[in-house]
């Protein structure tokens, strides 16, 4: 069962486009904010290999006492024991905020795009199709087609396309009206439906 857009009236319709452009610009602040906070998070990447280029120097200077009698040798083991370490911390740092800022990207996407899918893949097509339907009754009204052809068309509209109450409102018996050539308030209730006025009297 789908949302039948082109049997929907104008202030409906309306009411469907503000609902839909509110669901959208929702899921992009939702998956904005997910995304920068991830984001935010990869700075701790940065901190961790900021300590390893600090543990690195300290590995270093542990290197440059190499040339001292006794402990010299221990030391320069140790210290490159340390600069090894300093490099692995800054290696994992580095990949860590990488793959956070990928997962921020990826994770911020994919609750915009879920949920605007259905948005997007369903309701715009649907919309699109009507707004092509009214342009086309538009050129007809604004056309040099003749008036009579026009009204039976935009009332045979309404009697298949508006609620059977409202069909009945303007004319109670409709089909009648249909074969009696009686179409020009069923003509406008279908104007009024799809909200065009007549261009001409």
């Amino acid at each position: 069962m789908g949302l039948d857009v082109r049997a929907a009236d104008h202030t409906t319709i309306r009411r469907l486009d503000g609902l839909a452009l509110l669901w959208l610009v929702l899921w992009v602040v939702i998956g904005g904010w997910t995304g920068y906070t991830i984001w935010q998070f990869s700075e701790l990447g940065d901190t961790v290999s900021t300590s390893g280029r600090a543990i690195g120097s300290t590995g270093d200077a542990l290197t440059s006492l190499e040339g001292l009698p006794v402990v010299g040798d221990r030391t320069a083991e140790l210290g490159a024991e340390v600069v090894a370490a300093g490099e692995e911390i800054v290696g994992r740092g580095q990949e860590a905020q990488s793959q956070l800022r990928q997962l921020s990207v990826l994770l911020g996407l994919a609750i915009v795009v879920l949920p605007a899918a259905p948005v997007l893949g369903m309701y715009v097509p649907l919309r699109a199709q009507r707004r092509r339907d009214v342009a086309e009754v538009r050129r007809m009204l604004n056309s040099s087609a003749d008036a009579a052809v026009t009204d039976r068309y935009l009332a045979e509209r309404a009697v298949h396309r508006l609620p059977f109450a409202v069909v009945q409102a303007v004319d109670a018996d409709p089909w009648r009206a249909l074969a009696e050539g009686r179409t020009r308030p069923l003509a406008d209730a279908e104007l009024q439906r799809i909200g065009l006025p007549r261009a001409r009297g």
